[in-house]
């Protein structure tokens, strides 16, 4: 092999070897770019699931809360029916609902205007534990159907 062979080989050696130095700074800067991208997308990801399983537990607990509303309302007509009172302002025994928080429910049933022996009704209040919201409602007795009595109206406040 020839001198000059050996020295072009010699130099290309060394040109490739500067190249090379000179790129390591730029691929380490170019993968750090990279990994921070990918951890803001990552912590955006997390963010957006978190809020959305908060949000999950409010809408199960809201849910919660109407169901022993409602419950408390159905409670309500099967007292009236049970006791088979007219025009008499009662106060059902509290009722207990076993969800994972115990639930208590409330009812107050009062005589509205206008209520006969003929034509009985009560106006029903119902609260629970754990929420500030109330139903009120009003139920009459109907001569026709299983169940004679029946809800006219029925509001959440």
């Amino acid at each position: 092999m020839s001198f000059q062979r050996k020295a072009a080989r010699s130099i290309r050696r060394w040109m490739a070897a500067t190249r090379r130095r000179r790129q390591r700074g730029q691929t380490l800067l170019i993968v750090l770019v990279f990994l921070a991208a990918f951890m803001i997308l990552i912590w955006a990801a997390l963010r957006l699931a978190s809020d959305a399983f908060l949000g999950l537990g409010a809408v199960r607990s809201d849910t919660r809360t109407t169901y022993a509303l409602d419950a408390g309302v159905a409670y309500g007509l099967e007292y009236a029916h049970l006791t088979a009172t007219t025009c008499v302002a009662v106060n059902p025994p509290a009722l207990s609902l076993n969800y994972p928080p115990a639930i208590t429910v409330t009812v107050t049933m009062t005589v509205p205007a206008g209520c006969t022996a003929a034509n009985p009704a009560y106006d029903v209040r119902v609260t629970a534990s754990g929420t500030s919201r109330i139903v009120r409602a009003q139920i009459f007795r109907s001569n026709a159907g299983a169940n004679p009595w029946l809800v006219r109206w029925e509001a959440y406040q």
